[in-house]
């Protein structure tokens, strides 16, 4: 038992200063109320305007609210799967990872969701910083976006660095004024155009490539990073070492307030986008508002700014700049502090000027869901169907543990999700679905057949 304890010691001293370890039942802090702020916070991010208003050109009104209620459904259904690696044993996305690509294999499935997150907060900072540009320039007659940009950037940085609580309290303040903000956008965009709901239902765009299925597709490839690392956050999530034993006990509570922050949410403004587009013309929400509302109501113009400002905000400090902090701090796992890949993560989402994409986010968004959309499947089928949902924590943190493999990589793994990537290219509509569905599959048969057979998985029976 003593030499149990000391290697235990060894491992925590060496983990924890990039907070990999395990977070204890008796100290985490995230309950199911605080995750529906959270989750209906990130849903009202801008880019959720822009998609929505990109489809227009491709479906209705009322095909793209449907679209929006069937894929962040599907996204729930997801992560309901995945969140559990969070609840259960409190562990980090990269470690994770661990079981099915091995102690350095799972650097590469982490390098694909670092990038993305980096650049959905340096795209949303970039939006956030034009409606603080359009303010200035309102009330001042005052232009300096990259000032915007660049400041906006810092104070996101430096509230991230307080952790997980400090981002629940924005989300928890800015959700009632982001509510009453879009259901007030949705009043003005309906009288000032005098068109009935019904009539808007039926409004139809031209010269789009999209179908039905493509855009459910394209709205959950923009979830991809956080679908793949939502044990980043459920790792907070309050339960009980009891209840964390049985799956439907532990995550019930969780699935809901997943559904419903986030669901109800990005239907109304995702909706709200793609009305815009179709009155106005415009996908930019901070023109939709000048249209509708006008300069000459400066204080309300103002309060809708502020609703884009902390939309923003709320969307970046967890969806992106929380997550991304993670997936970065876990590359260099004994040296890097989670503080520490915040502000990296944040640097190089700046650095990487994604505003340059503005108007190609649905191609950006796809890609990033073939990237990652192999990694969800793998993760599932190795967790759920080959280890029963167990996994031996103390391995997770050494390298002469069961899942060291073939020099510390999982070949399994590396194949199945290069297979992924590979089958999903030529059917772009359907890239997500077809990931996870090949890749898994993949993965399944060489672990079974080949892996397994020459490494020994104490967890796999």
């Amino acid at each position: 038992m003593d030499n149990q304890n000391t290697k235990r010691n060894v491992i925590k001293e060496q983990w924890d200063v990039a907070t990999m370890m395990p977070r204890e039942f008796n100290k985490r802090s995230l309950t199911a109320k605080g995750l529906v702020a959270i989750w209906f916070a990130m849903a009202i991010c801008v880019s959720l305007f822009t998609q929505s208003a990109e489809l227009y050109t491709s479906l209705s009104v009322g095909q793209i609210i449907i679209v929006l209620f069937i894929a962040h459904t599907l996204l729930c259904v997801i992560m309901w799967f995945t969140q559990d690696f969070g609840i259960r044993y409190g562990i980090p996305f990269s470690m994770s990872l661990t079981p099915s690509f091995g102690y350095i294999g799972k650097y590469i499935p982490t390098f694909a969701r670092a990038i993305p997150g980096c650049f959905w907060f340096g795209f949303q900072t970039y939006l956030g910083a034009d409606a603080i540009n359009a303010l200035t320039e309102l009330v001042w007659d005052y232009d300096n976006l990259m000032l915007w940009i660049i400041l906006l950037a810092i104070a996101q940085v430096l509230h991230t660095c307080l952790g997980i609580k400090a981002v629940s309290r924005l989300s928890n303040l800015s959700s009632p004024l982001l509510l009453f903000v879009g259901i007030y956008l949705l009043y003005l965009l309906l009288t000032n155009n005098h068109v009935s709901f019904g009539e808007i239902l039926k409004m139809h765009g031209e010269g789009g490539n999209f179908n039905m299925m493509g855009a459910v597709l394209m709205y959950i490839g923009g979830w991809a990073t956080l679908a793949a690392s939502i044990s980043d956050i459920t790792r907070e999530c309050v339960t009980t070492e009891e209840e964390s034993k049985h799956w439907w006990a532990s995550t019930k509570k969780f699935m809901l307030a997943q559904w419903i922050g986030l669901v109800p949410a990005t239907v109304l403004f995702g909706g709200i986008g793609a009305i815009g587009m179709a009155l106005t013309g415009e996908w930019n929400p901070i023109r939709i508002m000048v249209y509708v509302i006008g300069a000459d109501r400066p204080i309300m113009m103002a309060l809708c700014l502020l609703f884009v400002i902390l939309a923003t905000w709320a969307t970046n400090d967890t969806g992106n700049l929380y997550l991304a902090a993670y997936a970065v701090a876990s590359l260099a796992p004994t040296k890097v502090k989670f503080w520490q890949g915040v502000i990296v993560a944040g640097i190089i989402g700046i650095a990487m000027r994604p505003w340059a994409a503005a108007g190609n986010v649905t191609t950006v968004t796809v890609f990033i869901g073939c990237m990652l959309a192999p990694v969800i499947g793998i993760m599932i089928v190795d967790y759920y169907i080959l280890r029963k949902r167990k996994i031996k924590v103390e391995d997770l943190y050494k390298l002469d543990g069961q899942y060291q493999y073939w020099h510390n990589i999982n070949p399994a793994a590396i194949i199945a999700m290069a297979v992924g990537v590979i089958a999903s290219l030529p059917l772009w509509n359907y890239v997500f679905f077809v990931g996870i569905l090949v890749g898994g599959f993949v993965y399944y048969i060489l672990m079974k057949y080949w892996i397994c057979k020459i490494y020994n998985q104490e967890d796999i029976q």
